[in-house]
């Protein structure tokens, strides 16, 4: 199998925001890896459902699975599967929390400011 992330890589992902996981993935959602056009259509995202925890955790399971799919070289239904899997609900959950909040960070200052 891939080098998908344990439940404990998790765990410290929910916890500590500087692991891996949560550093690179912010990377991802900032148009690191693919440019200014990833960043414009996610913060385009995060503005149309920023006030809406469950439009966002959508949008943190989509694109925290499609990461790393792309560092992993697989799918991001195979990532997906795999959390699921092998990381309890309450985990997820809390994960998806922090995912939200630095999606949120993308667009927090000119959301707040409107």
């Amino acid at each position: 199998m891939k080098d998908l992330p344990t439940a404990n890589d998790i765990k410290e992902a929910i916890t500590d925001c500087n692991t891996w996981y949560r550093r690179f993935f912010r990377c991802w959602i900032d148009g690191s890896y693919h440019g200014i056009g990833q960043y414009q259509a996610i913060c385009d995202r995060v503005r149309r459902g920023y006030k809406s925890d469950r439009a966002l955790r959508a949008l943190a399971i989509t694109a925290f699975c499609e990461f790393v799919a792309h560092e992993e070289d697989c799918s991001p239904s195979t990532v997906q599967r795999h959390l699921v899997r092998e990381v309890s609900i309450d985990d997820l959950e809390a994960l998806n929390v922090e995912l939200i909040d630095d999606l949120r960070d993308l667009v927090r200052d000119e959301m707040e400011a409107a």
